[in-house]
């Protein structure tokens, strides 16, 4: 009796392994129905930087031609230093054409808002230099009742750092 070969993929690689070659075939739009400008940078990026086309293409299925002409050169270099994922997160909560104005705007990674809190009254607002340090401060009810008017927290699903990447809403 021939012996039959079973799979020992779990589930999960399954679907990773899966997921990843199935990102990689699809596409909105052949390159070819693309605008002429679109495709010169596509090839360019690919040849002078060796960039991913399908994630070019992805990045144009996402947001479009123009915003791929105009923002694409940041964006990737963002990635690079940031994650996808954060910057892609970003793009969403403001829009891709802010992600100009991101390292302006993203003060950090911490643990909490909280965490955020505290350091932003201890290193940026000063004004705690003169308060005994017997007095308790609530870093909480900063975050929550002021910071976060001015200030914004992204979460990521997939990265290392999950939680608390803190961005100012609006840059001066």
């Amino acid at each position: 009796m021939p012996v039959r070969k079973v799979s020992t993929l779990t589930r999960k690689e399954y679907e990773l392994l899966y997921n990843k070659y199935s990102k990689q075939t699809s596409m909105g739009k052949p390159t070819g129905q693309m605008q002429e400008v679109t495709q010169d940078l596509l090839d360019s990026y690919n040849q002078l930087f060796n960039w991913d086309y399908n994630e070019m293409c992805r990045f144009i299925e996402n947001y479009g031609e123009t915003y791929f002409q105009t923002y694409y050169a940041k964006y990737h270099a963002l990635c690079e230093d940031y994650g996808t994922e954060l910057v892609d997160l970003f793009a969403d909560e403001f829009d891709v054409d802010s992600v100009e104005k991101f390292e302006d705007m993203y003060e950090g990674h911490f643990e909490t808002g909280q965490d955020f809190a505290f350091y932003y009254v201890n290193e940026v607002d000063k004004t705690t230099k003169d308060i005994p340090n017997w007095v308790t401060i609530d870093y909480k009810d900063i975050w929550e009742n002021k910071l976060s008017e001015e200030y914004f927290e992204i979460d990521c699903d997939m990265s290392e750092y999950t939680y608390g990447h803190i961005f100012k809403k609006e840059v001066n």
